[in-house]
């Protein structure tokens, strides 16, 4: 049993940042299950970021179980340290075991680690990566670490939170978020940086609204971290060569959303669409498809990535891509047709992926408990 022994985590909470999220939902099941855990906040890497402005927008009694975690007294016995933060700190930890989360997602992690510390001195002071997928673990092989060195734990979702809505409710939340009874709403979410393939699906959305008058776009950004919107991608391809495409029946369908949102208000954001939308360039996990998935809804995600972590063809569909290499970095380019043609064989039978079969297999698969499972095992060795 692990829960005898003390984890001390290092790293981020009550912001919405990605890796906040995932070490506070993390936390909450590790609490639940009796594990003994000390916490030590690391600096933000934008010093402006606060709980305020940007809050992970958890359930009270979650906030405040999160925030209750005290640091270890100066001579308290901890077994083992996770730090997840950015950069990726490799220096020695108060325990001979430690391990640094982390993610790579163009197949590189130089310039990402603090002070530049090499993988020779992190493998001295007892570094094991920990990282969501195998097209991430690249980046940390890349880096030096051997296989043995590098474990892949994915991400998860809450069952309570990320499922699918009765049709009443579903009904309830289109109309609160004023998409007409009759449309059919694509839906993506992100910080809206190249990466995340936006300008891809803006230009796919542009050319299915003539063909499919019901469809809608809707973007949430993270411009509350980031600074970036939605908007200003759109402005480039207004004033590039498929400005053309973007008539004024396109721009009526679309939907901005900049507002910081709770983890119940996300989760009414991914019932309400007919179709979540990902051809992203590269990621390191990519949560957000997931959580939709649970909440039922079909999901594109682009091919040979990150997201192969747990695509299935009933969850949806998956957009063909190529890799492109530059130097040691990485990426995909998805294709366009393939994207359009994903999103139209969602249209075409919106009933024949995702829904209640799709929720079920990533909450049997993905939950927060399944994870923390092997993330245990993994931090203390478990058989």
């Amino acid at each position: 049993m692990t829960v005898g022994r003390k984890l001390l985590v290092e790293g981020w909470r009550g912001i919405n940042h990605s890796y906040a999220m995932v070490n506070q939902w993390q936390i909450l099941e590790l609490l639940r299950r009796g594990q003994a855990l000390r916490f030590i906040d690391l600096p933000f890497f934008r010093p402006e970021w606060n709980d305020r402005s940007n809050s992970g927008g958890f359930d009270a009694p979650q906030a405040a179980a999160i925030a209750a975690l005290r640091a270890p007294d100066p001579a308290e016995a901890i077994d083992v340290t996770f730090r997840i933060a950015y950069p990726y700190d490799f220096s020695a930890a108060r325990t001979d075991r430690l391990h640094v989360f982390g993610t790579s997602e163009d197949g590189s992690i130089e310039g990402m680690v603090r002070d530049g510390l090499g993988v020779a001195q992190a493998r001295r002071n007892g570094v094991r990566i920990v990282t969501p997928s195998a097209w991430s673990k690249h980046g940390f092989l890349a880096y030096g670490f051997t296989e043995q060195e590098v474990a892949v734990v994915p991400h998860g979702v809450d069952p309570a939170i990320f499922h699918p809505a009765s049709p009443a409710e579903r009904e309830r939340l289109r109309g609160m978020l004023r998409f007409e009874p009759d449309a059919v709403v694509l839906l993506s979410l992100g910080s809206m940086s190249r990466n995340k393939g936006v300008d891809l699906l803006l230009r796919a959305y542009a050319i299915l609204k003539p063909r499919h008058p019901r469809l809608r776009l809707a973007l949430k950004d993270s411009s509350d971290l980031y600074g970036w919107q939605g908007q200003g991608i759109l402005r480039g391809l207004m004033a590039g060569p498929h400005a053309g495409d973007f008539t004024e029946p396109v721009l009526r369908g679309l939907s901005f959303i900049s507002r910081n949102l709770t983890v119940r208000q996300m989760q009414a954001l991914y019932v309400a669409a007919d179709c979540y939308v990902s051809p992203y360039r590269c990621e390191g996990f990519n949560m957000p498809p997931l959580e939709a998935a649970a909440c039922g809804t079909p999901i594109v995600v682009t091919r040979g990535g990150a997201t192969d972590a747990y695509f299935d063809p009933r969850l949806g569909h998956a957009i063909e891509s190529r890799i492109v290499e530059d130097g040691p970095r990485r990426t995909l380019e998805p294709d366009l047709d393939s994207l359009i043609d994903a999103i139209e064989r969602v249209m075409a039978r919106p009933q024949a992926t995702g829904g209640p079969d799709g929720s079920r297999l990533v909450h049997d698969r993905f939950s927060w408990q399944a994870v923390c499972d092997t993330l245990q095992g993994v931090l203390f060795d478990k058989d």
